[in-house]
């Protein structure tokens, strides 16, 4: 038999061979792309969403990767800008391949990216964006966070509840659908529970001067101020507020968290409450060793964005292993209905309809440090 006879027989084999064997004993690998803020106005919710994935990613490739594949995880920064996050979510699904995208972060960049997803029929999971229209989009779009309308109800009911307020005021941003969706979820819950909104102002995104909107709703002499909003504009507003005398007591959100907001709000948002995914007090295996290992790598202990950003991982994670491959449709599938999902924020379950079933928590900075007031199961959501 002649040599080219030969090799035209080995090649035929191996190309066979190729076609045949799974792409799993081959070696390949699960692309991930991680669209975050790494710059921006609200930079440390995006470098604290990094670490965590990355931390997470690292630990499961360790123990041997998904389905016996290592993921590779590509991060592109979004800036905290919507037009910069869907140019980053046609690279990573035109360029890099991905199977899944992680984020973004917050409400209006993950709003630009996720009809790209759908159209595109990526999954997407952000873990952290919290506006209730984002699931809406349609069915390859998942988040990790509970809906701002969760949140703002919640803080309404303690507000009229455990604090015993009668009477409030709104401060937000009324170019941001986060800030408006809180400030609506809000509003609707105190007025329901017997509550009073005896004023409201609005401000634009990027406005750094509330001495107006703060003048007239402190003429009002309200028992409480609700600010729905990022702890890059909630700072400046507490201090503010402050400054000029109200005395309200200060409500807030997740967007409060930040290890930058004491430094913006000038020490003022002390006393003050926020709902949030997240404590550090939560007696829980996975809670505080997600603190031990998070803080021994970085430096620092871990917010909620991190938190939720690890637990986004783990709901990928769980969701690739029920659906057996990063077949779009399955794995579409199986984000929806995973459950007993045990994160740094408690147990997990998720509904169809993309967003997770768990417990939220009432906090008040003390001391400068946020403590553990309540903890609210979603009964009813």
């Amino acid at each position: 038999m002649s040599y080219a006879r030969i090799k035209s027989i080995v090649v035929c084999v191996l190309l066979v061979f190729a076609l045949t064997v799974p792409a799993l004993a081959q070696g390949d690998v699960i692309k991930i792309g991680l669209i975050s803020s790494l710059t921006g106005s609200v930079s440390t919710y995006g470098q604290s969403v990094r670490n965590a994935v990355t931390m997470a990613v690292d630990d499961i490739n360790a123990s041997g990767g998904i389905l016996g594949r290592q993921i590779s995880l590509i991060i592109l920064d979004d800036k905290g800008d919507g037009t910069e996050a869907a140019q980053a979510a046609r690279r990573l699904i035109d360029r890099e391949n991905v199977a899944l995208i992680l984020g973004p972060v917050i409400t209006p960049s993950v709003m630009a990216v996720a009809p790209i997803c759908q159209a595109a029929g990526v999954p997407m999971l952000t873990p952290t964006g919290t506006g209730d229209q984002i699931t809406t989009v349609g069915d390859f779009i998942f988040r990790g966070a509970y809906k701002d309308s969760f949140q703002g109800r919640i803080m309404a009911q303690f507000a009229a509840e455990n604090l015993g307020l009668k009477e409030a005021a709104i401060i937000y941003d009324v170019a941001n659908d986060y800030s408006v969706g809180l400030r609506n979820a809000f509003k609707t819950t105190f007025e329901e529970l017997g509550g009073k909104i005896i004023a409201e102002e609005s401000y634009s995104t990027g406005d750094t001067d509330f001495s107006a909107q703060l003048t007239s709703l402190a003429m009002r002499n309200p028992q409480a101020l609700f600010i729905p909003d990022y702890y890059s504009t909630a700072g400046p507003i507490l201090m503010q507020a402050r400054l000029m005398g109200m005395d309200a007591v200060m409500l807030g959100v997740d967007g409060w968290d930040s290890p930058d907001l004491s430094a913006l709000a000038g020490g003022f948002e002390e006393g003050g409450y926020i709902v949030n995914h997240y404590s550090g007090d939560v007696d829980s295996p996975v809670t505080q060793g997600f603190i031990a290992q998070y803080t021994a790598a970085f430096g620092q202990a871990p917010d909620a964005l991190a938190a939720l950003a690890y637990d986004g991982v783990m709901i990928v994670t769980k969701a690739l292993e029920a659906a057996g491959s990063t077949d779009p449709e399955a794995l579409k599938q199986a984000l929806g209905t995973v459950e007993a999902i045990e994160g740094a924020t408690g147990t997990i379950k998720m509904d169809p309809e993309g967003t997770p079933i768990k417990s939220a928590v009432i906090l008040k900075i003390t001391n400068g440090k946020w403590e553990l007031v309540d903890r609210i199961d979603p009964i009813g959501r």
